[in-house]
């Protein structure tokens, strides 16, 4: 049978997919823009009288979407490997929604083991010409429709057409497809401000051309982008795809032909932005997309010379533990690829990772405090171990940690501290016998 009756035969109703989930099964989805979220509402209205006990699994709501609120608790409970403002207030009116902490890099270990998925449910394109539907801005791994019962697939003609392994399946594959345009979710970054330039300056300096870079979303990430910019022939094998990385391939400065892995290419597993960033990956040839279980393996990572990371931190103590992910006891990210890529970039060739954050944090109050201190608060999750760090960067410059002693890594995390809080934290130092 030709692929065009077999994606005729599948196309069916929500609620004539959904007759494809029971009670008691266990429900995957992706992460960020391929949450099929129009379909998930849809989900959450036909729970209520139809299902108990699904459990599905994700990777962090960036739309609004019913599913996860308190009333759907008894009929579909929400496990997600991120947390952002939707899940927190999501928790905070009383969801059962709960963390679930997993280095990115064992994703597919965990869905093809762990927690195999009894129907998938997902968001992709409409079948180009060879019958192959698009994940775009986010595949998974393609061994997760050999152990799956159902593939559901929202069609969504807003989504762009991006290539890769784990981005592109037969439509033939799909149990049931279901056309719901909507939307992908956007997320604008502001203008960086000074101390984020400051930060990215620092970065900057040590980035060669011909490097291969790995940042995210945020402001230091935006003043990243804007810095490279005086850089040639860089590479990207990236967790996130995000606008300053656009501007940065669009510019020439990313072109890929330095690369020692996947040469040609800009690799990645999630992609979040604007409208304008989502039409510039449709149909892309640089673009790579690859399930991050493979894109952010360290061993892989590593395959790249002179990679570059950067990624954000909460806080860290004087003994080089970085927090990224909890304030105290609440959760307010992931655990995400942080420490991937950290290793990542160890092991790879001329490699170096750079956890930046602010010097201080001021609260609500006008309260100030540093976010570099003798110990991390009460609860706080440690997302680096101190032997995994290399450079930790604020608005004051530099600390290299890498394989450094105790002693020296607290005088250099001082020396970067804001200046308000130095001797406080050389008195706390001293006390604690870090230096003498």
């Amino acid at each position: 049978m030709d692929w065009r009756e077999a994606y005729k035969d599948k196309i069916m109703s929500p609620e004539a997919a959904f007759a494809r989930i029971h009670s008691g099964d266990i429900v995957m989805s992706n992460f960020g823009g391929s949450i099929p979220y129009a379909l998930l509402d849809a989900l959450a209205d036909y729970s209520l009288g139809h299902l108990e006990n699904v459990t599905l699994w994700l990777a962090g709501f960036y739309k609004e979407t019913k599913i996860g609120n308190r009333i759907y608790n008894d009929h579909v409970s929400v496990k997600s490997s991120f947390f952002g403002p939707l899940e927190r207030r999501a928790k905070a009116e009383g969801s059962d929604l709960s963390y679930q902490a997993m280095h990115l890099s064992n994703a597919s270990f965990d869905r093809l083991g762990k927690r195999r998925p009894d129907v998938i449910v997902t968001a992709g394109t409409e079948p180009d010409e060879q019958g192959r539907i698009s994940l775009g801005v986010n595949p998974f791994d393609p061994a997760l429709l050999d152990v799956c019962d159902t593939l559901i697939v929202q069609i969504n003609r807003n989504m762009p057409f991006v290539c890769g392994e784990g981005c592109l399946i037969p439509a033939a594959r799909a149990s049931c497809l279901v056309p719901l345009d909507e939307d992908l979710p956007e997320l604008i970054m502001p203008p960086p401000n000074e101390d984020q330039r400051k930060i990215a300056g620092y970065i900057a300096e040590l980035v060669p051309d011909g490097a291969c870079v790995q940042f995210g979303i945020g402001g230091v990430s935006a003043a990243i982008g804007e810095a490279l910019m005086v850089r040639r022939d860089l590479g990207c094998h990236s967790e996130m795809f995000t606008e300053p990385l656009a501007k940065l391939m669009q510019a020439g400065v990313i072109n890929n032909s330095r690369k020692s892995f996947f040469p040609g290419k800009t690799v990645f597993t999630n992609a979040l932005g604007s409208r304008e960033l989502y039409n510039y990956m449709d149909r892309n040839p640089a673009l790579e997309a690859r399930p991050c279980g493979w894109v952010n393996d360290p061993r892989r990572i590593a395959l790249n010379d002179n990679l570059i990371s950067v990624n954000g931190a909460l806080c860290v103590d004087l003994a080089g533990q970085v927090c990224a992910e909890s304030i105290g006891f609440r959760q307010f990210s992931g655990t995400g690829g942080q420490l991937d890529f950290v290793r990542g970039a160890r092991w790879s060739r001329g490699g170096k990772s750079f956890l930046t954050l602010a010097s201080q944090h001021v609260d609500k109050k006008g309260n100030r405090s540093s976010n570099i201190a003798l110990t991390l608060p009460a609860g706080s999750i440690v997302t680096t171990p101190r032997a995994d760090v290399h450079y930790i960067v604020t608005e004051y410059g530099t600390a290299d940690l890498l394989d450094e002693p105790v002693d020296v890594r607290a005088r250099r995390l001082i020396a970067v501290a804001h200046p308000d809080f130095r001797d406080q934290l050389t008195f706390d130092a001293k006390k604690a016998g870090y230096i003498i």
